[in-house]
């Protein structure tokens, strides 16, 4: 089952569910993280990353 929206991930630890994230507090900057890779760096430097849509990939 995934994991559900508002789930966070601090940059640069291993994601823990597929789908598109955004830097917390910065909503309209949304990524597609695939499960397992490395959260990457903010756009302005936020320590992590907030699940707004998640993916089949759990």
């Amino acid at each position: 089952m995934a994991l559900p929206a508002g789930t966070t991930a601090n940059t640069g630890e291993s994601c823990p569910q597929g789908g598109i994230w955004h830097p917390v507090g910065n909503p309209s900057e949304t990524r597609a993280i695939g499960i397992n890779n490395k959260m990457p760096p903010t756009p302005a430097g936020e320590t992590h990353w907030v699940l707004q849509t998640p993916t089949g990939d759990k």
